[in-house]
């Protein structure tokens, strides 16, 4: 039987950090603004019985929809840089050519990194780590400019991940 929890203070949604692949991808644990958490579904299957049409019983997969992680950009726009590069591996990485050798991708780079999200308390103390095992960047948004803009709006850019599974561990 689950216990109720002693814990009574509610989660802040600014608590948290998030880490990916520091050698590779440092620029953006750093300018990571808001992760949203992906929904997780049970798909039921219909299963006819006697005189009854169907019976709904749970399906023996878990259907994940993608990461999302909004990332501050930079001047220099390095973590944009640094996801485009990796979307850049992903459908060159058979190519390893000449071209490819002499540009500034590292073939050598894994195409796929566990993303880390750690649950911070009103403290500031981790309380909890989601893993997220095995992403890819599937869609990498664009950036808007615009000289219209009141006051300071800084840019922003979204990054969507695929991943096998995610694991919460204390």
């Amino acid at each position: 039987m689950a216990a109720l929890t002693k814990n009574q203070n509610y989660l802040q949604p600014s608590g948290f950090k998030v880490v990916i692949d520091r050698e590779n991808y440092p620029n953006l644990e750093f300018f990571a603004q808001s992760v949203n958490h992906p929904d997780v579904s049970l798909p039921m299957v219909s299963i006819p019985f006697r005189r009854i049409e169907n019976v709904s019983m749970p399906g023996d997969t878990l259907s994940y929809s993608e990461l999302s992680v909004t990332f501050i950009l930079d001047e220099d726009l390095k973590g944009y840089i640094e996801l485009y590069d990796w979307m850049e591996r992903l459908v060159n990485k058979e190519f390893i050519g000449e071209e490819l050798r002499s540009s500034k991708i590292n073939p050598e780079i894994p195409s796929q990194a566990d993303i880390s999200l750690s649950i911070l308390s009103s403290h500031n103390n981790q309380i909890k780590r989601v893993l997220y095992k095995a992403c890819t960047p599937t869609s990498l948004s664009g950036l808007q400019f615009s000289s219209i803009a009141s006051g300071v709006e800084y840019l922003t850019f979204n990054v969507s991940f695929a991943f096998t599974g995610f694991q919460f561990i204390e």
